[in-house]
């Protein structure tokens, strides 16, 4: 990419909407082939199965191509995290965040572009919902008007070890970020075992 980016989030964001593209032109290619369009039984006739298999899972590119393709896209990939790194330091929990709303929005892109299971849609809305939360905790200094916020259920969000910030601990921008960070780790443990392609 010749442009220069300021920030990894904005190099990833291009350069995820760029390969989407790519990746949408392929699957277009793909579809007028005879291949593609053949419904195979696996049981009847396994070797136009493996084949018919093989040419969705590459994107109808022949098996040296496509192996050339994953190969630049892990390039540009630890190209991408090492500006992440170098942005982020070691001393806060805020890069710590940082990291796992990075990582999600990685996975996005992969199951977006390259997953294989039915499920992939749920599974990446639950992701973008992980991302949304880590947005609000990440939010929490910010004097931006809110949305409602439900203080009457309050007292079931409670957050250990967090210094007094710039807020009163009963207000409605502290009880957000309390609610968001709690949610985000209970949707983790409710969710994160199953994301897997």
């Amino acid at each position: 990419m010749k442009k220069k980016y300021t920030d990894a989030q904005s190099y990833f964001q291009n350069w995820a909407q760029i390969k989407k593209k790519e990746v949408q032109n392929m699957e277009e290619s793909m579809r007028g082939n005879p291949l593609y369009q053949k419904e195979v039984n696996p049981m009847d006739d396994d070797e136009t199965w493996s084949k018919r298999f093989h040419f969705i899972l590459h994107k109808g590119l022949p098996e040296k191509e496509w192996k050339a393709y994953q190969k630049g896209i892990r390039q540009d990939r630890l190209q991408i995290w090492a500006m992440f790194m170098n942005e982020n330091p070691d001393y806060d929990y805020h890069y710590f965040l940082n990291l796992l709303k990075f990582k999600l929005e990685w996975m996005i892109f992969y199951w977006e572009n390259f997953g294989h299971l039915a499920r992939a849609e749920q599974d990446i809305s639950r992701m973008r919902i992980a991302t949304r939360l880590l947005d609000i905790i990440m939010d929490e200094n910010s004097d931006a008007p809110i949305p409602y916020v439900n203080m009457k259920n309050k007292h079931r969000f409670c957050v250990y070890h967090k210094s007094q910030g710039m807020y009163e601990i009963d207000s409605e921008y502290e009880v957000r970020f309390c609610k968001a960070y709690c949610l985000f780790f209970r949707f983790l443990e409710y969710h994160l075992l199953g994301w897997w392609d």
